[in-house]
């Protein structure tokens, strides 16, 4: 029988859902508690470009840090929807329109 942690590895190969404690997730500066596979965090580097990326990484992290206990150690790349409140938010920040 195949153990959690195996599958749950296999999964973030192929893009899914890595768990806190998990070597698939991206290491970024400044950034503990947002969780993204490596092909994820290139799809929305590809899709907002890197300041926009960078600035919605800090809003979440630090939204998570403040009370967002309901995700914490789960996968953060649903956060990212382009009419979703973390982008929206990040372009007010940077003055940029969408």
């Amino acid at each position: 029988m195949t153990s959690k942690k195996v599958i749950s590895r296999k999964n973030g190969l192929r893009g899914g859902r890595p768990k806190q404690d998990s070597e698939i997730r991206i290491i970024l500066p400044d950034i503990n508690l947002v969780i993204l596979t490596p092909s994820q965090y290139g799809s929305l580097l590809e899709k907002y470009g890197h300041k926009l990326i960078r600035k919605a990484l800090l809003i979440l992290d630090n939204w998570l840090k403040g009370g967002g206990h309901k995700y914490a150690g789960k996968n953060n790349y649903a956060h990212f929807r382009s009419d979703g409140w973390l982008i929206n938010e990040a372009a007010r920040c940077l003055g940029v329109n969408l």
